[in-house]
């Protein structure tokens, strides 16, 4: 199975992260496309980088969003990177 496109850095606890993988997932729906959700206090470099900066959202490899993302935004973000519903 190829690697996730679409990374979220996180924490638990974090309500930022929720609303913005709540809003991923909505988005996301019948496009076949799989979430990865990296929690940021499980790897001291991640922790470092982000601690006060999360959700961070990455599409291949490219940072799209920290903290929060709108809908169109997040839409148009996936819309550029070539991810989008198969089911619409």
């Amino acid at each position: 199975m190829p690697p996730s496109r679409i990374l979220v850095y996180t924490k638990p606890g974090c309500h930022l992260c929720d609303d913005m993988l709540d809003l991923l997932r909505v988005t996301l729906r019948g496009s076949g496309e799989a979430v990865t959700e990296r929690n940021i206090a499980s790897d001291l470099d991640d922790f470092e980088r982000y601690r006060h900066d999360i959700p961070v959202l990455v599409i291949d490899g490219r940072e799209v969003a920290r903290h929060r993302i709108s809908e169109p935004a997040l839409q148009a973000a996936l819309t550029a990177a070539g991810i989008g519903r198969t089911d619409a």
